[in-house]
């Protein structure tokens, strides 16, 4: 079987592409290379990356029916998931810091999709205009990072299967939005109260005590809490969400 192959902006040539590949990543796909990309479809590719996709959807890839990873990244312009139906057997979706998610009604022609991922990139925010298509998928695993969710309705979130793992990175929901999810779903409330580490390497510990100090990922409130020094505080944030989660499930 063929190693990863890549393809970038100017060598951009799917002859080139051995005809029992697996791997392809498809870089600075711009409308030039629109054209180039008949006998797509005919590949056997398991996962397929693209990157710099200048198309507003996806109907003009003929993305293999043999897909099972998709990762699409950094393409401003594409806002609409139109066209990944033809990826029949996809499992894996993977989001990552494109134009506004418009529209991503067509997830709901994939029967077998499993893993959906939605990411902002650095230093800027996935924004997703709602999240009403989740109610048509059978997911596992929901993960939500870098979004910008200040106005988004969670409960499709909250909707989801009780058995789906949900992972929310972030400040960009509103507490009243993330209780919903909380309530519903007892490991992203355990998540959320497990506040992470905040990297020692990155140069900033507590100044009075020089301890960790810990991550708050709720929209409006500090971010790095000292749990030494500002314990009082830290547990007053916590227990505001506490009360949050249990009018949710009231």
């Amino acid at each position: 079987m063929a190693d990863t192959v890549v393809l970038t902006g100017e060598t951009f040539d799917l002859s080139r592409v051995p005809a029992d590949a697996r791997v392809l990543r498809l870089h600075t796909v711009r409308k030039p290379h629109l054209g180039k990309l008949g006998g797509l479809e005919d590949l056997p590719l398991t996962e397929l990356e693209l990157r710099w996709i200048s198309a507003p959807d996806l109907e003009v890839l003929p993305l293999p029916a043999s897909l099972q990873t998709l990762k699409i990244w950094h393409s401003p312009k594409l806002r609409s998931l139109r066209g990944i139906e033809r990826a029949a057997a996809l499992r894996t979706l993977i989001w990552t810091d494109t134009g506004t998610l418009e529209d991503a009604t067509p997830l709901a022609h994939l029967e077998g999709l499993r893993e959906l991922w939605i990411e902002g990139g650095p230093g800027s925010a996935q924004k997703v205009a709602d999240f009403a298509f989740l109610a048509d998928l059978r997911l596992e695993r929901l993960t939500l990072t870098g979004v910008a969710g200040a106005a988004i309705d969670l409960s499709p979130v909250a909707a989801l299967a009780p058995g789906t793992r949900i992972e929310i990175h972030g400040p960009s929901f509103k507490p009243e939005e993330l209780a919903k999810v909380a309530a519903a779903h007892p490991h992203v409330f355990e998540d959320l109260m497990d506040l992470r580490d905040y990297p020692p390497a990155l140069g900033l510990a507590c100044k009075t005590c020089g301890g960790v100090r810990k991550e708050l990922f709720l929209r409006g409130k500090k971010g790095l809490w000292c749990p030494i020094c500002e314990a009082k505080g830290l547990d007053a944030q916590l227990s505001a969400f506490r009360y949050l989660v249990e009018a949710a499930r009231a």
